[in-house]
């Protein structure tokens, strides 16, 4: 019956009937959709659409083939015939109904005579399969790529699929294509990240490894350090380390910035600190010989500041140094401190001194001037020195951790090592609701007696 030859109640009947199939198709497109929502893994969509086209339509046979353009190959994804699942591995060549639907990028319904259609153009059929009455084809299309093809057989009907019909599979096609675009790019950025933790992984072990391994105990001392990193690797670094004529070489440093940048650089400044001080290690004797404290103390700061500064200026990276040099015989402390926040000495009354400033971050100045300051430990004293990671701590109102707040829990005979967890716990408390901003680095040294 023609449109012009309805009654007006036909008219409604037929507007009513295509009402409900729209609510239909909505409804499943709309189910088929929150669960691909909740899909990030390619086989899982693969065999959500199957099924639930396999349910919908009826279908003796459903396929879902990727297209790969370089090869000009399809594999099948999902495949069932008869409700039993038809396993076809490996690639085919793209041929038949399907090199149509790849090069006009339209849907392919062949509802008569398909066994002529797909013998003319080659169309394969899966060994043990059935050569179907109806083909109905669409493309999946990622951008303006086809990215493979959805197809529904009928092996005993001609004519089985309406327009319908292919308005529906086209719309699960399309919700499909942007739900595997998803899940590819989620399984890419799933493959970096992978990637990635690998490299930060190899960066900390290497990191590590520029850490002392153990830290030396001159007799009548005692020396412990901790790092806490805020980030997988960390820009912080400590040191503690003998040199030649009995003294014991202190360092801790904080270099700008986060991350992998500023562990690279950590590392630099690190060896050079490290190697300087020690350079009468390193040189012939007779060039070395009466190298005093001051004097290996200046060519360290120095030479490290302007290596930096020249080699790496672009950069614009610098580092906040103490580095101390301790005779553990006389107890004197010879120190710089290249912008770094002043460590404490405390005693058994509580602070006893601040340790200033004697000169700017290491990195920034050329030929910056650096003076030596020098203080002598008692027996029973501390020196706590630590990174700004420990006052950049805030609690939930956005207050900052106060450093003299630590005193009293340094003060006192138990191990530094113990009182180094103490001050860790006592700031995570303190900054409960909040994230770490910045890697919390501490050396503490104790001369030891009454």
């Amino acid at each position: 019956m023609s449109d012009l030859t309805r009654s007006p109640k036909d008219e409604v009947s037929h507007l009513q009937q295509e009402l409900a199939e729209r609510e239909a198709e909505l409804a499943i497109i709309n189910s088929v959709q929150q669960a691909l929502a909740s899909r990030l893994e390619v086989q899982a969509i693969y065999d959500l659409v199957g099924d639930e086209i396999r349910d919908v339509f009826k279908a003796q046979v459903v396929m879902i083939s990727t297209y790969d353009r370089e090869t000009d190959t399809i594999e099948h994804r999902y495949a069932i015939e008869r409700g039993q699942r038809v396993y076809a591995p490996g690639r085919f060549p793209n041929r038949g109904f399907r090199t149509q639907i790849v090069q006009t990028r339209k849907t392919v319904l062949v509802s008569t005579n398909v066994a002529e259609q797909a013998e003319r153009l080659g169309q394969p059929t899966l060994p043990g399969t059935i050569t179907p009455k109806t083909w109905l084809g669409v493309p999946m299309i990622v951008g303006d790529q086809v990215k493979g093809i959805l197809s529904l057989q009928d092996i005993e009907r001609e004519n089985a699929y309406d327009d319908s019909d292919v308005r529906l599979l086209q719309t699960l096609a399309a919700s499909m294509s942007v739900a595997l675009e998803n899940a590819r790019l989620w399984e890419q950025e799933k493959l970096h990240r992978k990637a990635l933790e690998r490299e930060f992984e190899i960066g900390r072990e290497i990191q590590a490894g520029f850490l002392p391994d153990t830290i030396p105990q001159p007799q009548g001392w005692e020396i412990a350090a901790s790092l806490q990193s805020a980030r997988e690797v960390a820009g912080d670094f400590y040191d503690v380390f003998e040199l030649t004529d009995g003294t014991i070489g202190l360092v801790i440093a904080d270099v700008c910035d986060k991350g992998l940048g500023a562990a690279l650089f950590m590392t630099l400044f690190r060896s050079l600190i490290r190697s300087l001080s020690s350079m009468n290690a390193l040189a012939l004797p007779e060039l070395t010989r009466g190298l005093s404290t001051t004097k290996r103390l200046k060519n360290a700061v120095s030479l490290t500041n302007n290596y930096v500064d020249v080699t790496h200026d672009k950069t614009s990276m610098f580092a906040t140094i103490f580095l101390g040099i301790l005779d553990p015989r006389t107890g004197v402390l010879a120190y710089v401190n290249g912008g770094h926040v002043p460590p404490i000495l405390i005693n058994q009354q509580g602070a006893r001194e601040i340790l200033k400033r004697t000169g700017p971050a290491v990195g920034v100045i050329p030929d910056a001037d650096v003076a030596i300051r020098e203080v002598v430990l008692e027996r029973g004293d501390i020196l706590f020195g630590y990174t700004d990671g420990l006052t950049d701590s805030a609690n939930a109102a956005g207050e900052f951790f106060s450093e003299m707040s630590l005193v009293p829990c340094l003060v006192g005979g138990q191990p530094l090592a113990s009182m180094l967890k103490q001050v860790l716990k006592l700031v995570e408390d303190y900054s409960t609701g909040t994230q770490q901003v910045d890697d919390i680095t501490m050396l503490a040294v104790r001369r030891l007696g009454a």
